[in-house]
Formats: structure tokens, sequence, C-alpha cells
């Protein structure tokens, strides 16, 4: 199958929707939309992870990074070199273990604050270089963004995608159910791929 565009998808919805009414036309942007929602939330290969590196502040709240949707890792550097782990636990855990963030103490732990903010306990002391690996979000398909990891390796899952929510906009419940079946396959076949490359990242390996 060849890997689709937005701008492919834009000709092949209507095409496979047998819509090609404008009324139809103009949700299409909405539906992949959902369908990229979809597939960061269902999928957490290697295409949807991000690095990004900086210096940690020296207040209790940190902003996440933009399409942040699950941390994997974050690491901090201290004063001698070391490049220690800041452990996830729940916003209560933190909040107890330093309940005064205006007191500040090498980072052990982090929580999910809000949406938008991690909170830090205790409050890093310093402003140490961190590294924060997470799944994202794609940058989202669009006028100017043609392509993304999702176009170029998970093509049959993405218009599968689009297709349920196609179908389940005009109505039509037995077509929706086959291109549910389509994406299951799909995307089943993607993350049995992605198991298979963890689980190579743990395995000894010995010359005969």
């Amino acid at each position: 199958m060849q890997n689709f565009t937005y701008t492919n998808l834009l000709t092949l919805v209507p095409q496979y929707a047998e819509r090609t009414d404008d009324a139809f036309a103009s949700q299409i942007p909405t539906l992949i939309s959902l369908a990229e929602n979809r597939l960061a939330t269902d999928m957490k290969q290697q295409g949807f992870q991000a690095v990004v590196t900086g210096t940690l502040p020296t207040t209790s709240t940190m902003a996440k990074p933009s399409y942040w949707k699950e941390t994997i890792s974050l690491y901090y550097t201290d004063t001698s070199g070391n490049r220690l782990p800041i452990f996830l636990r729940p916003l209560e855990y933190v909040r107890n273990y330093w309940p005064n963030s205006s007191l500040t103490e090498l980072p052990k732990f982090y929580a999910d604050y809000n949406a938008t903010h991690f909170l830090f306990g205790p409050t890093p002391s310093s402003p140490f270089a961190f590294e924060l690996v997470y799944y994202a979000r794609l940058q989202p398909l669009g006028a100017t963004n043609d392509s993304n990891w999702m176009t170029l390796n998970a093509p049959q899952a993405l218009l599968a995608a689009v297709m349920v929510e196609a179908c389940r906009f005009i109505k039509n419940p037995a077509r929706q159910a086959t291109w549910e079946d389509m994406y299951q396959s799909s995307s089943g076949g993607l993350k049995q791929e992605n198991s298979e490359r963890q689980a190579d990242r743990t395995t000894v390996f010995t010359r005969p």
C-alpha cells in the first residue's frame, strides 16, 4: 500500500466513502484529526517517541512539551556529572513528600500536576540539565504538514482509522465495522513489531 499524505487522504476518503458532496468534504480534516488522536492513544511506537533536553526550573513546576502524551523517562545531571532518574509518583504522594515547595533539594520525584505541567518534589535546588523522553502526538497533518511518521510507516492503520470516523459520521455501521476490523489488524501488526523490537533491546547476544 502506498504511503499516504494529507493531500492523498483528502482525495481517497470521499472515494472510499462514496461521498463527494461538499458537506462531507468539509468534515474530512476533522475526521483525519480524530483518527490521528486515536492512533496517538493506541500506539506506543518509536515513531511517537520524542526527546527534549534543557535545564530544570528552580520552581516546583515545569511545563510539559507540546503534544506530550505520556512520559517514558526523566533524568537530570547533578553537579558531579552523575545522570540520575526522577521517578514518577502520584500527585498526592509528591505533595505529601515535599509539602513546602519553597524549600529546594535534589529532585527525586515528579507527578503529572495537570495536563500541561509537571510537579517536582523536592523543588530542584539548581537549574540541572535534564533529558525527558516521552510519547508525543505527532505534528498534526494539515495543509502545511503533508506527511508524518504515520503516513510513512502506518498508512494502512491511518487510512482505516480515518474511514472508521468517516463511516461513523455518515452513519454507516456495517462499513464502519469493516474498517474497524482493518484498523485492528493493521494496528495489531504494528504493536507486535514494536513488542519484538523492545524484546530485542533486552536480549543478550553471545558470539559463537
